[in-house]
């Protein structure tokens, strides 16, 4: 990865931070596409994830390769003793 994307990276990522809230996403850039990886907890974050990164990306493709993963509502209260 070049010094730029490197750059482009770390920017986008703290615009995923500031707009998305959402800290564990990679961003990889890799010429003029811009790879995002991790998971999110529903379709509706994987587009805010890849609508935040596609204004930062200056005109970039956007490979959006996020992974829903459900998060299950817990079965009962938890104690904490």
């Amino acid at each position: 990865m070049t010094d730029q994307e490197r750059y482009l990276s770390a920017h986008i990522q703290e615009r995923l931070a500031a707009e998305a809230y959402e800290l564990g996403i990679r961003v990889d850039v890799r010429g003029d596409v811009v790879h995002l990886h991790g998971e999110v907890v529903s379709e509706e974050r994987r587009r805010a994830v890849e609508d935040a990164a596609r204004v930062a990306a200056g005109g970039r493709e956007i490979c959006n390769e996020l992974h829903v993963v459900a998060v299950p509502e817990p079965d009962a209260e938890e104690r904490i003793s």
